[in-house]
């Protein structure tokens, strides 16, 4: 199912989400897709995982990889100020992921303090929006998809956690 990254140039914050069952391969997609664009890695960020998403098809192991790479993609660029990044998820199922990934210590080498948050409203304090911006993050007003990846699942197996 697709992930779809989006931007909003006024607020210079960037929409993750992620639905339905997600792949390695887009999360790889995504990285270097972002690996071109440093002013995307150095804006604040909400990743926002849809209900009914899920990891399962990826690793815990996938996912420390996957983080070590964006540390490789965040230290060149010398961020003076840590940039916020927020997960919200809107059921259960991909939080013990998203938990995995915040686990790790984002400060040191990629200049960034991640932070689960349980609403929208929760979010939008954590990235510093102003009232009459929190209502554009929740329904995605104002941000152009900037481009969405929805590669076909491989075989299912299960993920060793």
């Amino acid at each position: 199912m697709p992930v779809i990254l989006r931007r909003n140039e006024t607020l210079e914050l960037n929409l993750v989400e992620f639905s339905g069952s997600i792949t390695l391969d887009e999360l790889k997609a995504v990285a270097k897709f972002q690996a071109d664009k440093p002013d995307l890695l150095a804006s604040d960020c909400l990743n926002l995982v849809r209900a009914g998403s899920d990891f399962n098809t990826v690793t815990f192991e996938q996912l420390d990889a996957m983080f070590e790479h964006y540390r490789k993609l965040f230290s060149p660029l010398r961020l003076e100020i840590f940039r916020r990044a927020a997960w919200l998820c809107e059921d259960e199922g991909p939080r013990a992921h998203v938990a995995h990934w915040m686990s790790r210590d984002a400060k040191e080498g990629m200049s960034s303090t991640l932070r689960h948050c349980h609403t929208f409203a929760e979010a939008a304090d954590w990235l510093l929006l102003m009232d009459a911006e929190r209502s554009l993050l929740e329904r995605a007003e104002g941000f152009n998809e900037i481009v969405r990846y929805d590669f076909p699942a491989g075989p299912v197996r299960a993920a060793t956690r």
